[in-house]
């Protein structure tokens, strides 16, 4: 009985269970599996975990799968200039107004009085007499403060360094490797804010491109070595062309285009997407097959950028990029026999006017001008002024236009889109090309730091500068040399600064600085500055038999105008043409009432190396005054009366000294319309090969 009462209840119970099975409601989800999207876990950098993820990694444990924590990297976090800026208030503000203070008493007054920050200085700063002069308006918060400091410490060659509190501020020193700064990662982010020379080691996320580098270095001119143990790309030169290798490898450095091979074709001869589409036929024909900015599925994939006229092309075997520049180069070659055709050539770094009128000596032919229609107002302003100057230069208002043709060739610049245009045959173009190219190079510029000071002959400098300079014993101090030239017009202070030489004069009370400007100049051209008045003068007197006799009004010049042209050769020497000529307005009067005006000019031209600072003086004028004073009636008494009279007999001489620096410092090319062209040029590749995907 009891055996089939169990046996009746086992019964109920199926019966109930299977009932459920069958009420149970089918759209009730199942539990969500571990391997959706939302279940990964997301390890961070910085080893901070969030409720999410650990939540994840429990419910991960629960199926018997172990997270693992990343390796901590051993690259050492260098804080960036945006770091450092960032640990200063935003919001709270100071004022600040610095006039010719020296560096240290700056340091001192913005990072202990107004930062109120940790600060070590190294020696130099201590010794260093440069002076900033600073003057805000308004106030500034103490991020701006900092930031605005950093940029000047920079111009000077003084870096500042964070460790651990303490701000270390230091002088660079040319040549040191201990002055290279060192930053890790591929985002433009991670390069560090400096001036001086940054080795950055860009890691791989999509996989090692070793030919990446070399493209790298052909676009941007940065060293770039590939790093395979690290699986990433080392770059070394200045922030800038560093930023724009990040930016381009960020572009390639996609699943896209893992594993493969990139290579770089520039057209010489004919336009690039004609060239693109005549390798795609003639490849085809070999079985390779090639995409133009189309998806990355073929053999090879090839991007045209027209703006630089330059191919770019990705494929999977190194082979094909050896086969595609191989034909690339055999297909870029102008039309062969005697038929006259255009070629345009666009110029990377000259001017097309500089090279038209290198060639045009080089082939022969005459300049032409044409006349301009219109005239603007600095060209009637500057017309009016020279007829108010009563000169007879007035210049017409025409455009130069540089032409050649010769026997079978034509050459034409035009300037307005900066090429040079030829009408020539095909063998003729081919071997004058040669040439062009080695004419297209890179201009330099030259930072010009002048200083003009006129020199009270009194006292040590009575002898004159030249003999100040030698007998206090510059040539002793500091390692410097005092070199003088045989016309004695002209001194080289062999390794000392411009900044140096001015505190060095400036310790006497009797040195008066004139000017002390600065600007940047090209390799070649002139640069020049005046500052000054005009003075109003009595010129002709104009007979009329019915107004009268009237008199015309002229304009002189006066005050500081100095012309510099420097030209840099191949060993990095400057050799400058310098004019300087400096006029005032002296106490007498001349003619007519018209003031007295007197001129101290100097032309000449030296040799400088790049930081050497040349002086120039020998200028030296004299002026000579007498002063009688007397005591009126009581002078005139016979005998007693010299006790009432004194007679000064006054001459000052004075030397005026031009003191000249020149830096010389490297251009880069354009890069963004390049890097925005190709650019685009993947986004239609990507979007191409997004819309085959939709189609499967």
């Amino acid at each position: 009985m009891m055996k089939h009462s169990k046996t009746l209840i086992l019964g109920l119970l199926a019966s109930g269970v299977l009932a459920g099975c069958n009420t149970t409601n089918s759209g009730i989800a199942p539990k969500p599996s571990y391997l959706k999207k939302d279940a990964i876990v997301n390890v961070k950098a910085n080893d901070e975990k969030s409720p999410s993820s650990t939540s994840d990694s429990k419910t991960a444990a629960q199926h018997g799968i172990t997270y693992l924590e990343p390796l901590a990297s051993n690259k050492t976090s260098q804080s960036t200039q945006a770091d450092l800026a960032s640990k200063f208030s935003s919001t709270e503000t100071v004022k600040l107004t610095a006039d010719s203070l020296l560096v240290k008493d700056y340091l001192h007054y913005v990072f202990g009085e107004l930062l109120n920050v940790n600060y070590i200085l190294g020696e130099q700063l201590n010794n260093s007499k440069d002076q900033i002069t600073l003057n805000l308006q308004d106030e500034l918060s103490k991020q701006k403060l900092f930031s605005l400091s950093e940029q000047m410490l920079q111009e000077r060659n003084i870096l500042i360094r964070y460790q651990e509190g303490v701000y270390y501020i230091h002088k660079t020193e040319s040549g040191n490797s201990s002055n290279l700064v060192y930053g890790y990662g591929a985002s433009p982010e991670n390069v560090p804010n400096s001036a001086n020379e940054i080795v950055q080691l860009a890691p791989f996320k999509a996989g090692m491109q070793v030919s990446l580098a070399n493209t790298i270095k052909q676009l941007t001119g940065v060293d770039a070595r590939p790093m395979f143990d690290q699986q990433a790309v080392m770059f070394k030169g200045k922030r800038s062309d560093i930023i724009k290798a990040l930016e381009f490898m960020q572009l390639v450095d996609q699943p896209a285009f893992r594993n493969r091979s990139i290579g770089m074709y520039k057209s010489t001869f004919i336009p690039v997407d004609e060239l693109a589409k005549q390798l795609q036929s003639l490849m085809k024909q070999e079985g390779i097959s090639v995409s133009i900015n189309a998806s990355n599925e073929q053999a090879v994939s090839v991007v045209p950028i027209e703006r630089t006229n330059t191919l770019v092309f990705f494929t999977n075997d190194k082979r094909f990029i050896k086969r595609v520049a191989y034909w690339a180069k055999q297909l870029d070659q102008p039309a062969d026999g005697n038929q006259a055709q255009y070629f345009v050539f666009n110029p990377e770094f000259a001017r097309a006017s500089d090279l038209g009128e290198s060639l045009q000596a080089l082939l022969g032919g005459g300049a032409s001008q044409s006349l301009s229609n219109s005239t603007s107002a600095a060209s009637q302003n500057k017309q009016i002024g020279n007829s108010v100057n009563g000169g007879n230069n007035t210049k017409s208002n025409t455009k130069q236009s540089i032409s050649v043709s010769v026997d079978g060739m034509k050459m034409v610049v035009d300037s307005r889109s900066n090429s040079l245009i030829f009408y020539t045959t095909g063998d003729a173009y081919r071997n004058l090309l040669p040439m062009i190219k080695r004419l297209d190079i890179m201009p330099k510029q030259v930072v010009l730091e002048m200083m003009i000071a006129e020199v009270t002959l009194t006292d040590e400098f009575k002898q004159g500068v030249e003999f100040a300079l030698t007998n206090q014993g510059v040539a002793k101090q500091g390692g410097f040399k005092l070199n003088s030239t045989d016309t004695g017009l002209s001194y080289v202070l062999s390794g000392m600064q411009g900044s140096f030489t001015l505190n060095l004069l400036q310790k006497n009370s009797y040195v008066n600085v004139l000017s002390r400007p600065s600007l940047a100049v090209r390799d070649g051209v002139q640069a020049s500055i005046t500052v000054g008045n005009r003075i109003p003068v009595v010129g002709d007197i104009i007979t009329d038999p019915v107004n009268g006799a009237r008199a015309e009004s002229e304009y002189l010049e006066t005050g500081i105008n100095l012309q510099v042209t420097p030209t840099i050769n191949a060993q990095g020497v400057v050799l400058m043409e310098i004019t300087q000529k400096i006029s005032n307005q002296a106490k007498a009067t001349g003619a007519n009432g018209n003031p007295i005006i007197f001129d101290r000019s100097l032309q000449t031209e030296v040799i400088a190396g790049d930081g050497q600072t040349i002086m120039l003086g020998g200028l030296i004028s004299e002026n000579s005054s007498l002063n009688d004073r007397s005591v009126p009636f009581l002078s005139t008494i016979p005998l007693f009366g010299r006790l009432f009279d004194s007679t000064d007999n006054n001459t000052n001489k004075t030397e005026l000294v031009v003191l000249v620096t020149p830096r010389i410092v490297n251009s880069t090319a354009e890069w963004d319309s390049a890097y925005n062209q190709f650019k685009l040029g993947l986004t239609e590749l990507k979007l191409s090969e997004s819309k085959a995907d939709d189609k499967k």
